[in-house]
């Protein structure tokens, strides 16, 4: 096995057996960006943790978002000056510890009016000034011809001009596995697929039973703190405890759409106004443009929340607005997404009013559960958890763990280098071996970081090379089975190797050659296997519009 294998499929029991073993002073539910940003926290800074997680980690929201780390622009508008300097220095520190992860990507914000193109300089200006960008990170305002220039498809008839400006693409799900694998290599212990169904107080703290849900087999662990950041199921955790005291969850659904980069040829990411003046955003990734996202009212948390057409014609609209060529219809559309934002509710205000900062409540037992939250800003968040949970274990206060200068998996690039620099120092490595790296190389950066050159190695040395006609590698189905701890299909497909949403075919052209690697890896029976293909082709479904 590797040096990664703690973070394997197999290792996942032991840690289970461990964490019921011996107990832990923390326990934290919930495997998404704020849960694992928690358990990496509070590890580094010498607590012993563990980490359990119902599905499978970002199966929920942190896999659903634009996929943005935000510096903050969008929350001057609200007039919240401190999460624009919080969020503006969490994406600094970001790009420091992930690059990969954070790739500068320009924004364009189109100008309709004099007034308006006036407006976007004055107010970028501020954010500037307010968030510390550097000179060279500046926005630049464009006229009516540089705007064109860039993006030749966009509305003419009133244009004036544009603001550009960088922000950063992320892989919401990749960022959380590299969170994850992280905080088990500073000493915590996770499991997916293990499930919390109950939870009584007991001297000094709790115990929680959790159920293993590939097995079925209970077990107890000790935990003298609890955190609760399961997300949109954040009440359903709390009614363990009894009654839920406080503030309830406000659920609000956010949907994406993705077609093909033919479709909507952008070379900018490219602001929007949809109907109700909400700014909605269209982003160039691989081979697909994705657009989003909603901000609408949804009743209880499911695991993939529908995607109505209304949605996506909501979307569409904006579309067509800003793009008149972009005459087609659902017929392009190739997948879609929705995510549920878990924040707290405020009574009266409409559900884009609703605030994103993070809030946090303790239960009749003392479990510390977390709400709101920005997928930017998670690593702050995290810090304030765990100085709680420090000050309820009597512990002193100890200074800043390190997590804002420890590189997270995969983030330690070489000196200087850029992540267009590292791939191109894969492809004077590798692509004589591998014929199609050049043109699949970017996405492994993106996904892996300085992970890509071992990940690459594999794939020469064991003949785990590229499927036919897709830009995935076998190697990357051994690795997410070995080092990143998949133990079904959906799990390879959607959130390691991100081809449900981000590629054309959503990965069903690849869905029975990986079932059959992984079956060969795991153990699976023939039964298992079709099981696991038809589970996929039937998650597939549902990531489209109904």
């Amino acid at each position: 096995m590797t040096k990664e294998a703690p973070f394997s499929s197999a290792a996942r029991a032991r840690d289970l057996a461990e964490m019921s073993r011996n107990g832990v002073e923390l326990l934290v539910v919930g495997g998404g960006i704020t849960g694992v940003g928690v358990a990496r926290e509070a590890a580094l800074r010498g607590l012993s943790v563990a980490l359990v997680e119902r599905a499978d980690f970002a199966a929920g929201t942190s896999s659903r978002s634009s996929k943005l780390i935000h510096g903050g622009v969008r929350y001057l508008q609200q007039g919240d000056v401190a999460l624009v300097v919080e969020a503006a220095e969490e994406r600094r520190i970001l790009r420091r510890i992930a690059p990969h992860l954070t790739q500068p990507r320009p924004m364009m914000v189109p100008a309709y009016g004099v007034g308006t193109h006036t407006k976007l300089n004055v107010g970028l200006w501020t954010y500037e000034k307010l968030a510390k960008v550097p000179p060279a990170e500046r926005h630049e305002m464009l006229d009516r011809e540089g705007t064109l220039a860039r993006e030749p498809g966009l509305r003419r008839e009133g244009l004036t001009g544009a603001a550009v400006y960088p922000e950063n693409l992320t892989d919401d799900a990749r960022l959380v596995l590299a969170t994850a694998r992280s905080a088990r290599r500073a000493g915590a212990l996770l499991a997916n697929y293990a499930e919390v169904t109950k939870i009584d107080a007991a001297d000094g703290g709790s115990t929680v039973t959790v159920v293993d849900r590939e097995s079925g087999a209970p077990s107890s662990i000790r935990a003298r703190v609890i955190v609760n950041a399961a997300g949109p199921w954040c009440d359903s955790v709390r009614s363990l405890e009894g009654a839920i005291p406080g503030k309830r969850l406000h659920l609000t659904k956010g949907i994406h759409f993705a077609v093909l980069h033919a479709d909507l040829p952008l070379s900018s990411m490219v602001v929007m106004q949809a109907r109700d003046r909400r700014s909605v955003f269209a982003i160039p990734r691989d081979r697909i443009v994705y657009v989003g996202t909603t901000d609408t009212d949804y009743g209880a948390a499911v695991e993939y929340p529908e995607v109505t057409r209304d949605d996506v014609e909501y979307l569409l609209e904006a579309v067509r607005r800003h793009f008149p060529a972009a005459t087609w219809g659902l017929e392009r559309v190739v997948s879609a997404w929705a995510g549920l934002r878990p924040l707290i509710h405020e009574e009266g205000k409409k559900p884009s009013e609703i605030s994103r900062r993070d809030e946090l409540t303790e239960g009749p037992y003392g479990m510390i559960s977390v709400a709101g939250g920005k997928l930017t800003t998670f690593r702050r968040t995290a810090e304030k958890v765990v100085e709680l949970v420090e000050h309820r274990l009597g512990r002193r206060a100890e200074p800043a763990s390190g997590g804002s200068e420890q590189p997270l998996d995969g983030g330690d690039l070489p000196m200087g280098s850029s992540p267009q620099e590292y791939a191109r120092f894969l492809v004077s490595r590798f692509g004589a071996n591998l014929p199609g790296l050049e043109d699949a190389v970017d996405r492994l950066v993106l996904l892996y970081g300085t992970n890509a050159e071992a990940l690459l190695g594999r794939a020469i040395d064991r003949g785990l090379g590229f499927f036919p006609g897709s830009v995935a590698l076998r190697a990357e189905v051994e690795r997410a089975v070995l080092e990143e701890m998949s133990l079904r299909l959906t799990d390879v497909l959607e959130r390691r190797l991100r081809l449900l949403l981000f590629d054309p075919e959503r990965g069903l052209d690849v869905a029975a050659p990986v079932a059959e690697q992984m079956a060969s890896l795991l153990g699976w029976s023939e039964e298992r296997m079709m099981r696991e293909l038809d589970e996929y082709r039937e998650t597939a479904k549902r990531c489209m519009p109904i």
